[in-house]
């Protein structure tokens, strides 16, 4: 699995095998808005990213996590 969805796993307490693009707050309990920022703040940190507020406001989804790390010059 790729280093992204490790940062999910660990962050929202799941199995990597779990982490699909359509993973969301909807389909995962534990993604509320303190674990949000966690994952914010994790990724921006092992990617050496930054995310401007209506980058990160913008993701809904894993998939949209991936894109928007892949925009950033990320190699997730």
């Amino acid at each position: 699995m790729n280093k992204l969805a490790k940062i999910f796993s660990a962050v929202l307490d799941i199995p990597e095998g779990d982490i699909t693009d359509a993973l969301s707050p909807e389909t995962a309990s534990n993604w509320d808005s303190l674990n949000a920022i966690i994952l914010l703040t994790e990724i921006e940190k092992q990617f050496n990213v930054q995310f401007t507020y209506d980058e990160a406001m913008g993701i809904k989804n894993f998939g949209e996590a991936v894109a928007l790390v892949r925009s950033k010059g990320g190699t997730v």
